[in-house]
């Protein structure tokens, strides 16, 4: 039952009970003795209005009031920000907003004791820095505009894999607020510098390096201005990973330096490396020696052959690997020398469409000076996407799927010189990013870590664990996570920067959290970044802003009244007035 008609119920039975009880009193004594009927009616009627009055004071009534806008003052608010709000609009500050000067606002802890003190508000104007991951949730169902404070110079915007294979490609992405002509620096950790890039126009950057040894790394991230001064000196944490290495069989018709630099550097990053190389016919080199039958296959993550143990496959060979590759196998065919009209017709089988040119060309890859040189091959296809590119733009290197596989086409034959020339990290890099992006595809379940990047003092969400999973911080102490039944997921506060591991029972799988105060230009970025995104998906009204909005009444009128007639019942109780004595008389 409602708990407000049960309360009425019940004030209801007991002033009915205790007016019937004051009328047969009433009417039981004797006449000259009865006391007056008005007294009788008044003792009767204010418990009644004592009753209606305390029921409004728990349930008050609603009341109309025209909704409107709330001014909330965020961090980094300028002081041309606050000086432009409207005189009349009804402005909170946050708990880290700036100081406003002359001018008396309201301050609140956070968004949603402002919401709770406002409740007829349904538009926000956010004025700052932005709305932290704190707040973010409370302006959920109101249409929020937001004039942003101007960012810091530096790292605005920085992403990075929380997790990333041994021997893989490490991909950084971000963005640098006003460093015209600057660039940025990647940095191992032993401090060589493995990549460089210039900022462009508007800021942005990609990094690629190689995550040789497995464990946990802290890479740096160097923003310098056009003068070569450094700016930033930004911690990157990386995990490298080593789950199960890959199972890459090499096919090669002939020894080449090609096959050699590529087998060297496969071992080195520790993958599972078979190889077949033709030495003459009827003589093999053998390394771990897998025959081309369907089980076997199914047992590989990616077969690299060139064009000579193309060849020498056969149509039954290649037809094998082709019902393989739309099983799941990844293949890269390598085009070192030519190829037969034939040879460029069978390659359609898999998808791709090749024409010869003239003569070989020069080519180089971003970020490397070597030149190396790009056979005198056209590709296309239809689905193709490119796995390599000259600095040119041009492809050196198209993927494209077929079935649950991949297989790429590859016309580069000389990527070697790039380890001759010393830039064995960029000779890494790219063939990391061609076997990740060809091999088979593995399942794995990973916890979810919703929170771009964690940091001291903020929620982090952890979605796909166990019950009982809980959180070791880096002094070695276990964190149980709080639950919600409603989601799935759980949630931890972190309270110390460093490496925390969260341990599901059956493995643990180890975070990196930031200081609360590192990297402050990124911790502007995000909150910009974030509350845009809000801003955007609700430029309409949940409601119109100019509506009444219904909103429960002040309850003390009600309670004070309340107390009042209960205080007048009980005095007239008492008194002698409209009494009768034995005279008969009042």
């Amino acid at each position: 039952m409602n708990p407000a008609i049960a309360c009425a119920a019940l004030l209801a039975i007991a002033v009915v009970a205790g007016g019937l009880r004051l009328l047969w009193q009433h009417w039981r004594t004797a006449a000259p003795l009865r006391p007056r009927l008005w007294r009788t009616g008044l003792l009767v009627l204010g418990p009644a209005i004592a009753a209606v009055l305390l029921y409004l004071a728990m349930w008050p009534p609603t009341t109309h009031t025209v909704s409107g806008a709330l001014t909330v003052i965020t961090a980094s608010a300028t002081a041309a920000q606050i000086a432009q709000i409207d005189p009349q609009a009804r402005v909170v500050a946050l708990a880290e907003a700036p100081e406003t000067g002359s001018r008396i606002v309201e301050r609140v802890p956070d968004l949603a004791t402002a919401l709770r003190r406002h409740p007829s508000v349904s538009q926000l104007q956010v004025i700052g820095a932005g709305l932290s991951p704190r707040d973010l949730d409370a302006a959920g169902g109101l249409r929020l505009e937001f004039e942003p404070a101007p960012l810091p110079r530096g790292l605005v915007e920085l992403w990075s894999p929380r997790r990333v294979p041994s021997g893989a490609t490490l991909r950084i992405t971000g963005r640098v607020h006003e460093v015209p002509g600057g660039s940025v620096e990647l940095l191992d950790p032993a401090r060589r510098r493995i990549a460089r890039a210039t900022l462009e126009t508007d800021g942005r950057f990609e990094l690629q390096a190689e995550a040789r040894a497995p464990g946990r790394a802290h890479f740096s991230l160097r923003v310098t201005d056009s003068a070569q001064r450094l700016l930033e000196d930004i911690d990157v944490p990386v995990l490298a990973v080593t789950d199960a290495p890959m199972r890459v069989l090499v096919l090669s018709g002939a020894p080449s330096p090609e096959t050699k630099y590529l087998r060297r550097w496969a071992l080195d990053a520790g993958i599972d490396l078979r190889s077949e190389i033709s030495v003459r016919p009827g003589m093999r080199v053998l390394r771990s020696a897998t025959p081309l039958a369907p089980d076997a296959l199914r047992e590989l993550d990616l077969v690299i052959v060139d064009e000579r143990a193309w060849r020498s496959l056969g149509i039954a060979g290649r037809t094998d690997l082709l019902a393989a590759v739309r099983a799941g196998l990844g293949v890269i065919i390598r085009i070192g020398g030519t190829l037969s009209p034939g040879e460029r017709d069978e390659l359609q089988s898999f998808g791709f469409d090749v024409s010869a040119l003239d003569v070989p060309r020069a080519t180089r890859i971003a970020g490397a000076p070597t030149e190396m040189t790009q056979r005198p091959l056209q590709v296309a296809a239809s689905d193709g996407v490119p796995l390599l590119r000259s600095d040119r733009g041009e492809p050196l290197a198209l993927w494209r799927a077929e079935g649950q596989g991949r297989v790429a086409l590859w016309w580069l034959s000389d990527s070697f010189r790039l380890t001759l020339d010393g830039a064995s990290a960029a000779y890494g890099t790219l063939w990391s990013h061609a076997l990740s992006t060809v091999a088979r595809a593995r399942g794995q379940r990973v916890p979810e870590f919703p929170d771009v990047e964690p940091r001291v003092h903020r929620r982090q969400v952890l979605c796909g664990v166990d019950a009982d999973a809980s959180v070791r911080t880096p002094e070695g102490k276990r964190m149980p996570l709080l639950r919600d039944a409603s989601s799935g997921c759980t949630a931890y506060w972190p309270e110390t920067a460093g490496w925390h591991v969260l341990d599901t029972g059956g493995a643990e799988w180890p975070f990196h959290v930031r200081g609360a105060d590192e990297a402050p230009a990124l911790v502007a970025g995000g909150m910009r970044s974030a509350t845009l995104a809000v801003a955007a998906q609700r430029t309409a009204p949940a409601r119109d802003i100019a509506s009444t909005a219904r909103i429960p009444g002040s309850p003390w009128s009600y309670l004070l009244a309340c107390l009042a007639a209960l205080g007048a019942t009980w005095w007239l109780e008492r008194s002698e007035v409209g009494r009768r004595t034995l005279s008969g008389r009042a």
